[in-house]
């Protein structure tokens, strides 16, 4: 008699484990391998497939019951599984696995992109260190609510940037700070007695600026450049819980800022019942996160990683607003970060009337719904084109340095395929990373400085969305005759 099936629920995905099948194989309306099942979930036995099926619990939630109606008796050889054909030739237990939206449930059928099996591309790691871990990473679209994601990898969280970390800082700093926050005062008009809350903030440099015109601040998130530079922080993790903990001891904000924070969360719903929390009746939520659409149109592979689970577009931000009682008023497309849209929110019944940014994303939504066909080949061909293009650089016996040791760089190294024998070093400005490795390609990270004096052929900047910041850096580099390159939204020389 084989063993009850055990369930199991992680990253939107619903696994049932029967235990005791280690030494037989199954082959059953629905299998695949021997021992191992991609089940065919409108196959006979399954009844009414997804997660708001009977015995589901709550949708998207709960551990199912395998004695409701769709599964029958537990037990491959029980009712409501059909009857399986047992052999002898598998040696792995048989597993179900039926992937699922993080946001509405509903099972997910369409790939957009699949990058195969990746190292982390966080952090950089010391010299000595064993190989890197490496896991799937496979963006799926919902067909029911259009959320585009990638499973859960345990135990993987956001890194703040600081350290050995190699995330870009997605802070505002510097005269885009100062636009944005121009733009902010002018609208909303702060006061003395207002209250303006960043969530997630790092280097604080929108908050600073509230600051230094009187205003109170608060930034809630990592530990770093905010609390060095004197502006109130509250750690730890930020839901819907600890929220409410916020409110009663600093009140509700006015204002409230989050940059690429609900791209990062693992339960869209929380953070966005978070939000709504800290905000006043009439309060303004402003988000910023990396725009779909833009990673479609320039063929931006190198955005997608393990610990950022969903890419956002205005469609879903307004369903997820509204979920919570919010609603988006105003929204603009900017060039932060390679692409991101920005978008102000307030509560339902709160006095801001829609604007017609709104409207314009919304069609150019709508008129780049083309481009997810055939995304994953144009990225096979961008892939491929980059690929040769530093190896036949190597041939022609150049030496080749890359810029910028952040996560963009490490996704495209080793989705290329790229290594020390294409790119000798990254170069870095970040002091904390010199002398360690990139992620998977294993590529040296050096001090600028060491490139500056022994200048390369070529230099490859890898964070191309930050080009305006780093080009300044690698001037003197091209007066010496060195050649600097991007390699995406595609190749070119700047």
């Amino acid at each position: 008699m084989l063993n009850t099936p055990v369930a199991t629920e992680a990253g939107g995905c619903l696994t049932l484990t029967v235990p005791g099948l280690e030494a037989l194989g199954a082959t059953a309306p629905g299998t695949t391998a021997a021992g191992l099942m991609e089940p065919d979930l409108t196959a006979p036995g399954f009844g009414a497939p997804g997660l708001r099926a009977p015995g589901f619990g709550a949708p998207g939630f709960g551990a199912p019951d395998l004695g409701a109606p769709g599964f029958g008796t537990p037990g491959l050889g029980a009712p409501g599984l059909g009857a399986p054909v047992l052999t002898a030739t598998a040696v792995t237990p048989a597993i179900l696995v039926e992937t699922t939206c993080r946001l509405c449930g509903a099972r997910l059928h369409r790939t957009l992109i699949d990058l195969g099996s990746l190292p982390l591309a966080g952090h950089a790691v010391p010299v000595g260190s064993v190989d890197d871990p490496r896991y799937q990473l496979h963006a799926r679209v919902c067909d029911t609510c259009s959320l585009v994601q990638v499973g859960n990898v345990p135990g993987v969280e956001p890194i703040s940037g600081r350290g050995s970390g190699l995330s870009e800082d997605f802070g505002i700093g510097g005269p885009d700070a100062r636009r944005w926050f121009e733009g902010l005062r002018k609208r909303l008009r702060p006061d003395a007695g207002s209250l303006v809350i960043e969530v997630g903030c790092n280097d604080s440099g929108l908050l600073r600026q509230f600051q230094a015109s009187g205003i109170r601040v608060l930034g809630i998130g990592v530990p770093g450049n905010a609390a060095e530079a004197g502006v109130p922080i509250e750690l730890g993790p930020f839901n819907a819980e600890t929220a409410m903990q916020v409110a009663v001891r600093h009140g509700c904000a006015d204002l409230v800022i989050a940059t690429d924070v609900l791209p990062r969360a693992h339960d869209l719903f929380d953070l966005a019942a978070a939000l709504a929390c800290i905000l006043r009746p009439n309060g303004v939520l402003t988000l910023q996160v990396p725009h779909l659409l833009a990673v479609l149109q320039n063929g931006q592979f190198d955005a997608f990683r393990h610990d950022t689970h969903t890419y956002l577009s205005l469609q879903v931000l307004e369903h997820v607003l509204r979920s919570v009682g919010l609603r988006a008023f105003d929204a603009e497309r900017v060039a932060d970060h390679g692409g991101s849209l920005r978008v102000q929110a307030c509560h339902l019944a709160g006095p801001h009337a829609v604007r017609p940014g709104v409207k314009a994303v919304r069609l150019a939504e709508r008129s780049g719904e083309a481009l997810y066909a055939g995304f994953g080949d144009r990225v096979a061909a961008a892939r491929d084109e980059i690929g040769e293009f530093l190896r036949t650089r190597g041939s022609a016996g150049r030496r080749v340095v890359g810029y910028g040791a952040a996560t963009r760089g490490a996704m495209l190294l080793n989705c290329c395929g790229i290594t020390e024998r294409e790119i000798v070093a990254i170069a870095d400005a970040d002091p904390a990373r010199h002398g360690r490795l990139m992620p998977g390609s294993r590529i040296p990270i050096v001090a600028l400085e060491s490139v500056l004096a022994d200048p390369p052929h070529d230099v490859m900047i890898l964070p191309w969305p930050n080009l305006a910041q780093v080009l300044p850096k690698l001037m003197p580099l091209r007066q010496l005759g060195t050649q600097l390159w991007t390699l995406l939204p595609r190749i070119a020389r700047v």
